[in-house]
């Protein structure tokens, strides 16, 4: 593991310190709350305060240590006050536990709530500035302990066959193939965590950290699963693990809330009598394993919203770029009706209902003007393809961040918005070795700028007035920060600020057209196969977004599907119930089209394109287009269940659909079993599924399926 920093080794010598104290002396004026899952405890330590926390289901003691309050807010660098809350008080009302203090000078209000009518546990954190400036902390860390390696470099025996897996990222589309975010004790102790540092524009990294940090995380212990989940639509936060060495022990440091990437903002910037309220982590244990914990924390966001609606029904896209790759350049002369005609009528063929346009359309790339000059009006456009094809009219509709990089599809737009939208960008941090310089032309363009918003805002009203029914908010990735004081936004400019832009934009359409779909590329990454913001993350807030990108598994997609990069859709599917957009490349699929049923089995919203030079494969697609279709709303707003990485079901009403593959070069038997019970389904019922390797018996359904290389097969059944 790298050295770590001087304020690290700070904090691993003082919280191990503050450890060995709280074990060494008897605590006093212990404070008890329980309730059938858990049972914790805050003891008043010399030197701190001690939790011990109990999992009544798993029999494990998941916290025993010092509970940890770290800032290195300047002036506060003590470090006999690095962990320990000024006069803490600790109070039981009714079944909330709360801990009231001061820290770096601010007033912190720490509560768990053990209800108990449900087995679960909710911990809230609230830091409130009482003082007349403003305080900015470059750093904060809260949460519970255990020992996870001691002083003989032993991990506890208690410990020695736990998991901690990452909801949902056990598998990232950016991670090599034999990579997953499930790490073992020893994973934790003894290697590095990683942190991401977006410095530049589109220019995700990782550096070695203390920290793992996902949207959620499944710490597995014998035949239970514990979820720390944690939520907020108020600042970006996530459930982060950490660790701290010194003197041959090792702690685990879990719950609270720990800044990433210098997130959330809020505590670099907190006025005089503001509150930054940081989000509930929510701990659930449950039978079995992560995927467990990762259906739980999917009911966990469906409970707030963070679902697709009732009537959620998109239309499948036929996707133009694939076979007009290049058009963009050649706009009045390769981009013409007649060209997306020809691909109306592919759209057709393969059972589409909307014709998506890329690059191309507009009158210079993220201009967001429609090209008169060579598609003619856009109404008169829409109803030919309404009319003629029966195909609705989708839009590629890139942001500001994209059209200000060296990298444009077509004569780009930046003369076209006004001057004083432009980006004052700050010096650029220094350059890590092997990091990849940002490509930028300047002037650019800021999104967050309101002259930017303005006229976006009413290029985009006028599209949907037109007819658009479908809006792709592409190039909408971090711009390395503006300085402009002008542009109405604050200054420093921060990721935060950055995602409220993007959010605020797409309010802006919502308010007039609330059916029109918009899907929201990462709001930090963009279009990259990383996923730096949680997946929920201003999901179901008045007037956002509908729809997540695919992690940019479009331009290869048989080759993402072969190097498991396609399994970052799965472990989501698990995860979250907020649809997926992706457009798929149909060119390198095989005769079992499972390029068409793995993304149409992991994206709630499809978009195809692209053709097979293979007549087999064409027929295959077109066949499988055909029973995708007749099965739609089972993979639109069914629920979605994964007895392994390669056997899918979609459950809705009394109807199922299962998807089996084989994800290898060799021909395979895939084979599973579930209970009907588990998936939504009445046992009582008889289930007659259309093909035989598909069945149900004793209340289970059955797959045995035999596969050749990369194949797949489909089956679906209705109870009656």
């Amino acid at each position: 593991m790298p050295a770590l920093s001087i304020k690290d080794a700070l904090w691993t010598a003082t919280l191990l310190a503050i450890f060995a104290a709280s074990c060494a002396h008897p605590h006093q004026s212990e404070n008890i709350i329980e309730n059938s899952a858990y049972r914790l405890a805050i003891d008043v330590a010399t030197g701190g305060l001690h939790a011990a926390l109990e999992d009544k289901r798993s029999g494990l003691r998941l916290a025993d240590g010092p509970l940890v309050y770290r800032t290195d807010a300047a002036g506060h660098e003590n470090p006999s006050t690095l962990f320990q809350l000024v006069d803490p008080a600790v109070s039981v009302e009714r079944h909330r536990l709360i801990i009231r203090g001061t820290l770096a000078g601010l007033r912190v209000e720490h509560a768990f709530t053990l209800p108990p009518d449900k087995p679960v546990m909710d911990e809230t954190l609230r830091l409130t500035n009482p003082t007349p400036g403003v305080v900015s902390l470059p750093d904060f860390e809260c949460g519970l302990t255990r020992l996870l390696k001691d002083d003989t470099w032993s991990i506890p025996a208690d410990l020695a066959g736990d998991r901690w897996v990452a909801v949902p990222h056990r598998k990232r589309a950016e991670d090599p193939r034999e990579r997953y975010l499930d790490f073992s004790a020893s994973d934790l102790a003894d290697k590095p965590g990683f942190e991401a540092h977006p410095d530049a524009v589109q220019d995700p990294h990782y550096r070695p950290s203390r920290h793992r940090y996902s949207d959620g995380w499944a710490w597995t212990h014998g035949n239970a699963a514990l979820g720390i989940y944690k939520y907020s639509q108020e600042a970006m936060l996530y459930s982060v693990v950490s660790t701290a060495k010194t003197a041959g022990r090792t702690l685990l440091r879990f719950g609270g809330t720990a800044m990433i990437m210098g997130e959330p903002a809020v505590l670099t910037r907190l006025r005089p009598g503001q509150t930054a309220d940081l989000g509930l982590t929510r701990y659930e244990t449950f039978e079995g394993g992560w995927r467990e914990a990762m259906y739980g924390f999917r009911r966990f966001l469906d409970e707030r919203g963070c679902r697709f609606p009732a009537s959620y029904d998109p239309p499948v896209h036929w996707e133009q770029l694939y076979d007009m790759e290049g058009a963009w350049d050649h706009r009045a002369e390769q981009y013409t009706k007649a060209a997306i005609e020809r691909e109306a009528q592919k759209g057709v063929d393969y059972s589409c209902e909307a014709i998506y346009l890329d690059p191309g359309w507009d009158t210079k790339f993220v201009s967001l003007i429609w090209g008169d000059a060579w598609l003619g009006p856009m109404d008169a456009f829409v109803k030919e393809m309404r009319d003629r094809y029966g195909l609705k009219v989708s839009l590629h509709t890139p942001l500001a961040t994209w059209m200000s990089l060296d990298i444009p599809m077509g004569p780009p737009a930046i003369d076209t918005y006004p001057a004083a939208a432009r980006l004052l960008a700050p010096p650029p941090p220094p350059q890590e070795p092997g990091a990849k310089a940002a490509a930028r032309r300047l002037p650019a363009i800021c999104l967050g700028s309101r002259q930017y918003l303005e006229a976006a805002e009413k290029r985009l009203l006028d599209l949907c007035a037109a007819g658009g029914t479908f809006l792709m908010f592409d190039g909408n990735f971090w711009n390395g920060g503006c300085l402009n004081p002008d542009h109405g936004h604050p200054v420093p400019y921060t990721f935060e600020d950055h995602i409220r832009a993007n959010v605020d934009l797409a309010a802006r359409i919502h308010a007039n057209y609330p059916r029109v779909l918009i899907e929201m590329h990462d709001m930090i990454a963009g279009a990259n196969p990383v996923r730096h913001t949680p997946l929920y993350y201003t999901y179901g807030l008045p007037g956002s977004w509908d729809e997540n990108w695919g992690y940019e598994l479009m331009w290869d997609s048989m080759a993402d599907i072969k190097a498991l990069r396609c399994l970052s859709l799965y472990y989501s599917n698990l995860s979250c119930n907020i649809p997926f957009y992706l457009h798929v490349n149909l060119r390198g699929d095989n005769t079992d089209a499972i390029v068409v049923w793995w993304y149409a089995s992991t994206c709630r919203h499809l978009g195809i394109g692209g053709t097979a030079k293979n007549p087999a494969v064409v027929a295959a697609q077109k066949a499988a287009m055909k029973r995708y279709r007749a099965a739609e709303d089972l993979y639109k707003r069914g629920e979605f269940f994964g007895l392994s990485e390669e056997i899918h079901v979609h459950a809705l009403g009394n109807r199922v659909a299962v998807n089996a593959f084989n994800l290898d070069d060799r021909a395979r038997t895939i084979e599973g079993s579930i209970r009907l019970a588990e998936l939504g389904l009445d046992p009582a019922r008889a289930y007659v599924f259309d093909e035989p390797w598909a069945s149900c018996a004793d209340g289970k359904l059955i797959v045995k399926a035999a596969l050749g290389p990369w194949g797949v097969k489909m089956a679906s059944a209705e109870g009656r």
